[in-house]
Order: C-alpha cells, then sequence, then structure tokens
C-alpha cells in the first residue's frame, strides 16, 4: 500500500515538473516573438515617410476627396429625359466618362463645320502653327466669305487656325489645303488621323465640311474632343475667345475677327465648335464645367441648337444636381 502511494507521489511530481518546464518555454518563446514583432514594426516604420507623418496622412485625405468627387452622380428619376428635336445627343462627363444622357450616340450622320476640328488638329501634326500659309485663288472661291480673306494675303498658320475655327471660314481650310498638297492628299491626312483615334464610323471629303458626305457619329467625335483636349488643348482656348484683332504678314491693315459661335458668352463654356448645313441642319461640340465636372455636350441635327443645349444644360443640373 505504501508502495503504491509513493509511485503516485513521484507521477504527480513529474507531472508538475514538466508543467514548470513547458510554462518557461512559452513565456521564452512569447519573449522572443514578441522581440522579432519589435523589429518588424521598427523596420516597417522606417520605410514610411518620416519627415512628416501629418502629410503622409493629408496626402491620403486628398485622394479619398478626389476619389469621392469622381464616384457617379446621383439620377434624380422624378427628371424625366430631355425632349429635344436633335438626331443624337451625347452628355458626357470628361474626366470620369460618366454617360449622363445618351441619345442614339452611334447614328452616323453629317458633320458640317465640325470638319473644322480634325483639320485644325493635321494642321498642327503636319503644318506646324508658324508656318506661312498664302490665301490661294481656289481658297477665295471657295463657298462663303467667313473670315473676310483675300487672294495672294499670307498669313501664320495659328492665325488662319483662329480665323477658321472662330469664323468657320471655309477659305481658310481649303488655303490650308492647298497648302498640303490639294485637297485629296489633305483627306488623305485627316482619314489616317481619324483611323489612329478610332473613329470607325467616320468618313471625309474635304476640310471645310461643306460636303455632306463627311460624317461621323457622336460617339466618334468624342474620342476626337477627347484628344484635343489632352493633345492641343490650345485649339479650345482660341474658340472661346470673342475676338481679335488679325494682319496679314504681308499687308499693313488689321482687322476684327469675331466669334460666331453664340455659347461664347457662357460663362461655363470651355471652348467648342458649330455646324450647319441644309443636310445636317445644326450640329455642335462643347466643353462645359459644372460644378466638379467638365462635361462633353454633342448634338447633332438639331433645328435650334442654342436653345437646345440651354435646355440640356438644365437638364443636367437638375437629374444630377449639377
Amino acid at each position: 500500500m505504501n508502495t503504491i502511494k509513493w509511485q503516485a507521489l513521484a507521477l504527480a511530481g513529474v507531472v508538475l515538473v514538466s508543467a514548470f518546464l513547458t510554462r518557461v518555454g512559452v513565456e521564452a518563446d512569447r519573449t522572443v516573438d514578441s522581440e522579432a514583432g519589435s523589429e518588424e514594426l521598427a523596420s516597417l516604420e522606417e520605410s514610411l515617410p518620416q519627415e512628416d507623418s501629418s502629410d503622409f496622412f493629408e496626402d491620403s485625405l486628398s485622394f479619398a476627396q478626389v476619389r469621392d468627387a469622381r464616384r457617379a452622380p446621383t439620377r434624380d428619376w422624378d427628371v424625366l429625359d430631355p425632349q429635344v428635336s436633335a438626331e443624337a445627343v451625347l452628355i458626357q462627363s470628361l474626366d470620369g466618362a460618366f454617360p449622363f444622357y445618351h441619345s442614339r450616340t452611334y447614328a452616323v450622320w453629317p458633320t458640317a463645320s465640325l470638319t473644322k476640328l480634325l483639320t485644325a488638329v493635321v494642321v498642327l501634326e503636319e503644318i506646324g502653327e508658324n508656318r506661312k500659309i498664302t490665301i490661294t485663288e481656289r481658297a477665295v472661291a471657295t463657298e462663303g466669305i467667313a473670315g473676310n480673306l483675300r487672294d495672294g494675303e499670307i498669313y501664320s498658320a495659328q492665325d488662319l487656325l483662329k480665323i477658321m475655327l472662330l469664323t468657320s471660314s471655309n477659305d481658310a481650310a481649303v488655303a490650308f489645303e492647298d497648302h498640303a498638297g490639294g485637297q485629296d492628299e489633305f483627306v488623305r491626312l485627316m482619314t489616317r488621323k481619324a483611323r489612329e483615334l478610332g473613329m470607325s464610323n467616320t468618313l471625309f471629303y474635304d476640310g471645310t465640311g461643306l460636303s455632306d458626305l463627311n460624317s461621323s457619329t457622336a460617339s466618334d467625335l468624342l474620342r476626337l474632343l477627347r484628344y484635343i483636349v489632352e493633345t492641343y488643348p490650345q485649339i479650345l482656348q482660341w474658340t472661346r475667345i470673342p475676338g481679335f484683332l488679325v494682319q496679314p504678314i504681308n499687308d499693313i491693315d488689321s482687322r476684327e475677327v469675331r466669334n460666331i459661335n453664340p455659347l461664347v458668352n457662357n460663362l461655363e463654356f470651355l471652348g467648342g465648335k458649330t455646324g450647319t448645313s441644309p443636310r445636317a441642319r445644326e450640329n455642335l461640340i462643347s466643353l462645359f464645367s459644372l460644378g466638379q465636372h467638365r462635361i462633353v455636350m454633342i448634338i447633332l441635327g438639331s433645328r435650334d441648337r442654342a436653345a437646345e443645349s440651354e435646355k440640356l444644360l438644365s437638364w443636367a443640373r437638375k437629374a444630377y444636381g449639377l
């Protein structure tokens, strides 16, 4: 009996010793892990900006604010879709690519003088804005007298571009064609650029827009406008000036050129172009600043683009709280 008792006591002692040793090992491991964790944390802290930690968090906050500003606007569905006469309408955020309103944006329509936006791009890329351009007899004979150009006058390409864009001068566009080697060569350059931009539903037959065979879609024209904003913003800057004084290089007389775009006095207007023909009716490409958004508006085939552009802007403000 005593033997059994002593055996039990010995076994209990072994158990207690084992438990003690196990606990000591665990505490030692915990100490090592804690030291390693502290070293990792110190290493991580060293990798973060140390000059001014407040700047680091302020930058993060700024990023969050930008992200929040670009969240898709919320539509008020109590505001019904706009009713307009236009054959196609596109209203879209330039920065966030949010489609506020799309109607037949892939419908092919005559571009009329909206053509001159691509003409301006081709001139800047293939001719250069400092080149001297002579007004040819063919240019002066072209339909329309906008720009009041005369045979033999010489202008800088930049001044002639402004005349073309502000007054929608067909004479100026033809002068650029002639300088580049003629209408066929200029159209080849336009077509190549349109393909580079992915304007797959667009065709050009001249640089003026006089031919109703010049055609595009609102979606394709959005590609063109985005390229202009990113690459040649001066084109839009020129289209928003009310007018300017111009003087031929080879003449002492200067004259005032006035902007014919009815939106030029709109404080939200950031630039754009009009186009008109009997078949195309009234076209419009415009960029506006509404709240925190840069809004692209493209109207094709309207019977009153000035009134309908105001109506569509008013609708966008109400429907999306801009």
